[in-house]
């Protein structure tokens, strides 16, 4: 994802151009992602770090406390991410979007 610079007037603290299809129908490939600098609650969108790459995807955690990173594209459902309870993952911010519903799958 590049970087982009934000207006002062725009109610997001950063913004990304989306490199893949992964998130779409929501998030069209090339469409721009605005950020705030806060923690998405469940079904939310956000922006985090895993193994040394940014990701942008939904945020649910279980009542395990297993954390689960999913693309919105499920034919891409290959590209979730699931954080084991008691690891970590780092969130860069909250993606100012529509919450979108969980995938059944």
């Amino acid at each position: 994802m590049q970087q982009l610079i934000m207006p002062e007037e725009s109610p997001a603290q950063a913004a990304f151009c989306m490199d893949g299809d992964y998130m779409a129908p929501y998030i069209p490939q090339g469409a721009v992602v605005l950020v705030e600098w806060a923690l998405p609650e469940a079904g939310q969108c956000g922006l985090f770090r895993t193994g040394g790459q940014i990701l942008a995807r939904q945020y649910c955690e279980d009542c395990f406390g297993n954390i689960y990173l999913l693309v919105l594209n499920r034919a891409r459902r290959e590209l979730d991410v699931t954080i084991p309870a008691g690891e970590t993952v780092e969130c860069l911010g909250r993606l100012l979007m529509e919450k979108v519903p969980l995938p059944l799958d």
